[in-house]
């Protein structure tokens, strides 16, 4: 795989100088699943930091004093980028100057799926929609980290970053690579078996955060309660999406554990639909090299117990 030229370069001069390099490069990283696949790739070496911990969204994240002072002794940062974490534009620009600044969004290799338009979505939409191929950053979905493919691509940015910065361990990153790379096709390949009966069995979600998934899987979500966590959707959307579940045969409603479920409660009032929780980020789970594994498997898991 390729990085882009700017990145190629920026690694190479890096790697030229490393010989004064610590032999433990201080690595931040934005969020639980981005961390768990950088901890997967320094096993062994060292601890990269996470940014984001406990409950907190990336949407409405306020960076702490300890963050700060990650991010200014941080030899690289990883993060997905602008669209998902905005709150970090102005931090890497003031506090992580010395660090190499790894934005996945700049990865020509990753699969990218178009923003969808719309609280509610029916299968033309679905089975339609193209991957996105333009240069507006602000049409992209930036949940990429869901398709385990995107997970490949990502391990392997994060390994040439890091052979560059260290290169004394760069046999140890290639080798904790090419182990998480095989995690990840055992991973899909089990994801694939489990969700392959659910293709025809519509469900409503919190927000727009699973299309990557979605995708990879061939499920069939309907719509979603917001796109958007800064507007909340009024009460004739609300009225829409539950024509649609009444209309489409929905079997469930997923709310997420970070946010309040009373709009999803609005729109499922009344009807004989099952309740779920979908979590796209591990805001309950303990960051490490296995959470993005959980991760997955949980989502898997909980679609399976709701629409069957």
């Amino acid at each position: 795989m390729h990085l882009k030229t700017a990145l190629i370069a920026t690694l190479l001069t890096i790697g030229l100088g490393a010989s004064t390099a610590q032999a433990s490069p201080q690595v931040v990283v934005s969020i639980k699943p981005l961390h768990s696949l950088v901890a997967g790739v320094m096993a062994g070496i060292a601890q990269p930091k996470l940014l984001i911990r406990g409950q907190a969204s990336p949407h409405t994240y306020a960076l702490r004093p300890s963050g700060a002072s990650a991010l200014q002794a941080a030899e690289v940062v990883f993060w997905i980028g602008e669209e998902s974490e905005a709150f970090l534009r102005k931090p890497l620009r003031t506090l992580a100057r010395k660090a190499v600044v790894v934005a996945l969004t700049d990865t020509e290799e990753i699969h990218w799926l178009s923003l969808r338009q719309g609280l509610v979505w029916n299968s033309h939409d679905r089975e339609t929609e193209e991957s996105y191929s333009g240069d507006d950053h602000e049409g992209r979905d930036p949940h990429l980290w869901l398709d385990p493919n995107n997970a490949k691509v990502m391990v392997q940015i994060i390994v040439t970053t890091l052979q560059a910065v260290d290169p004394e361990q760069a046999q140890a990153y290639h080798d904790n690579g090419q182990r998480l790379r095989k995690r990840l096709d055992a991973l899909d390949a089990v994801l694939r078996e489990g969700l392959s009966s659910l293709s025809q069995k519509p469900y409503l979600v919190f927000h727009d955060a699973y299309q990557y998934f979605e995708k990879r899987y061939n499920l069939h979500p309907i719509g979603a309660v917001t796109l958007s966590h800064e507007h909340s959707p009024g009460m004739q959307r609300l009225q829409t999406l539950r024509t649609q579940m009444l209309g489409s045969g929905g079997r469930c409603v997923f709310t997420e554990p970070q946010f309040s479920p009373k709009l999803l409660r609005v729109v499922s009032n009344g009807l004989e639909v099952k309740h779920g929780v979908l979590d796209p980020i591990g805001v309950e789970l303990s960051a490490g090299p296995d959470l993005y594994f959980t991760l997955l498997n949980n989502l898997s898991k909980s679609l399976q117990e709701c629409l069957h």
